[in-house]
């Protein structure tokens, strides 16, 4: 059943991208067109509801641009796109709504000096090897999560959490030294989807790496996995929320944008996410392929390595901000599919967001920049990109093309995500981090500014675990501090955008190219695909209606 594809990216146009967190979910067409006639919509069943006489396929076929580094949620550093498939968390996001609400914490409250928070848990939640969950494995989550003296990858992003405490079987408090107005929304991030306090103790730093290291309470199991090809999974059967409508969910790792849409067209998946804007054009016209648009708060970026011999001076790193023409690449590349030029270094639907306003263009200030930092004649630079990124190297040849015009030698380096993620845990500044400038994606999982905390506050545990570009600015240190425990709403957003304003054009920490929407497809049998602003697939409510 053919989507009609022009009549979206005019309901995109029309409407922006999203203004919060409240605002998301598949952003269907308006019912009728322009000239008043209606738009074909599918024929399919209600989302969560099965039709006896028809006949659905028992395993979902969805293929994915990039594999998991970990199953770990305090380790992972890769994406959304699984491991809320695996693990919960205290809290969720409500795909369908956007609104925050409990998850394995069925209820929660505050006490009167906005310190400690208690979570009363569900007695109905069972890890995927049937043991029951309780305060115990939380509170062995958190410890391990909060453990400075051996770390792992997001303890200094949730330090605002000073201990987790056991009240009874199936209650446990949360406390911070002082009221902190973005804590909530920083029980959105990945590090604290729960585990399983066996697991950590037979696994350690392991966990997560094999099949076996691996026990969610999620809606599905890890049953097998070839890493860099293929995860298969299958239904939890006690998942408190109610078995998957489908048994078995297969995950295929195919990094190239083109090799996804054939392997969607010719019906060897049923979903496949990141569709090129030139595959959108094409499916428009394909009676069994359906486009899906998703509000989503991620933006490219290619962010610098600020501990280079070129990037580590100020006035190199804004002289490279304007002799790009990011507006040019969004024209060519990504505006096509509604995708727009970022004007922060925050995507409009997180929370906090300020306008900026583009950067312009200006090739001779460049110059005049690289002539006050004694390099007139121009200098070399190394960019690190990943394919699995949509349109990365058109992207970085267009910015090759024209850093070149004022002098700037720009050479590109294709890199798989294993060379990216261990990059992202070096010890010390070049060491394996070594690129001038890498492409990366920004989507705060908090929803919330103070998720730039994790990716510019200056590292003092001597790894780029987090801040991968080494970026180091004392002033918005202060700030990230201040903004995340400011109660004020109105004092709190003034905080982030003089953080913003720094990083954008002060003393940038990259170049921020465009803000984007999340596009999947399917094939027309399938129905109760849902993903939230973070690009966070449900897959628990899918129906696949069977040749």
């Amino acid at each position: 059943m053919k989507r009609l594809w022009g009549l979206f990216l005019a309901f995109v146009m029309v409407l922006g991208l999203i203004t919060g967190c409240t605002n998301t979910g598949n952003m269907e067409p308006e019912p009728t067109q322009p000239d008043g006639t209606e738009t074909q919509q599918p024929e399919t069943t209600p989302s969560g509801i099965k039709d006896p006489e028809v006949e659905y396929k028992d395993t979902i076929v969805y293929v994915t641009n990039t594999d998991q580094n970990v199953l770990d949620g305090q380790m992972n550093n890769t994406n959304e796109t699984i491991l809320r498939t695996i693990y919960n968390g205290l809290v969720k996001l409500d795909p369908e709504t956007g609104e925050m609400i409990p998850d394995l914490a069925e209820s929660y409250s505050v006490s009167e000096d906005g310190c400690v928070w208690t979570f009363n848990l569900r007695k109905d939640v069972y890890f995927h090897n049937g043991k029951q969950l309780t305060s115990a494995d939380v509170k062995a989550s958190y410890d391990r999560l909060l453990d400075k003296d051996n770390p792992v990858r997001y303890t200094s992003t949730m330090g605002i959490i000073a201990s987790c405490d056991v009240i009874d079987e199936f209650t446990v408090t949360l406390s911070t030294a002082e009221p902190m107005a973005a804590f909530i929304p920083n029980l959105l991030h990945r590090a604290n989807l729960i585990l399983d306090k066996d697991y950590i103790e037979k696994y350690g730093t392991e966990l997560g790496l094999t099949t076996e290291s691996v026990n969610g309470t999620g809606p599905y199991k890890l049953v097998s996995w070839s890493q860099g090809e293929e995860m298969v999974f299958e239904a939890n059967e006690k998942y408190y929320a109610g078995m998957p409508l489908t048994n078995n969910l297969i995950v295929q790792v195919i990094d190239n944008a083109t090799s996804r849409a054939i392997a969607l067209e010719t019906g060897e998946c049923d979903i496949a996410d990141t569709i090129a804007a030139e595959d959108i054009t094409r499916f428009e016209n394909l009676e069994d392929v359906k486009i899906l648009g998703f509000n989503y708060i991620g933006t490219h970026v290619y962010q610098f390595n600020c501990s280079t011999e070129h990037m580590s001076d100020v006035r190199l790193r804004q002289a490279v901000v304007y002799a790009v023409n990011t507006e040019e690449i969004v024209n060519v590349l990504y505006s096509s599919k509604g995708e727009t030029v970022c004007t922060a270094p925050l995507s409009p639907g997180v929370w906090g967001y300020s306008d900026m306003g583009e950067i312009p263009y200006n090739p001779d200030k460049a110059k005049q920049l690289m002539t006050e930092a004694g390099h007139p004649d121009g200098f070399d630079i190394t960019i690190c990109i990943r394919t699995s990124y949509d349109k990365a190297q058109e992207s970085a040849e267009m910015m090759v093309q024209q850093l070149a015009k004022v002098g700037i030698n720009a050479s590109i380096e294709i890199v798989e995500s294993a060379v990216w993620s261990e990059a992202c845990t070096s010890t010390y500044p070049g060491e394996k981090m070594s690129w001038d400038m890498f492409l990366t994606g920004q989507a705060p999982a908090t929803c919330d500014a103070d998720g730039m905390r994790r990716y510019y506050t200056t590292e003092t545990a001597g790894t780029n675990a987090n801040n991968y570009g080494w970026y180091s600015n004392e002033r918005v240190d202060e700030l990230l501090a201040a903004g995340a425990k400011e109660m004020d709403e109105t004092k709190r957003k003034e905080i982030y955008e003089e953080i913003m304003h720094i990083i954008w054009a002060e003393d940038p920490a990259g170049i921020w190219i465009n803000n984007r929407l999340a596009f999947f497809g399917t094939t027309d049998s399938v129905s109760g695909f849902q993903v939230d602003v973070r690009k966070a697939p449900d897959f628990s409510k899918v129906l696949i209606v069977a040749d």
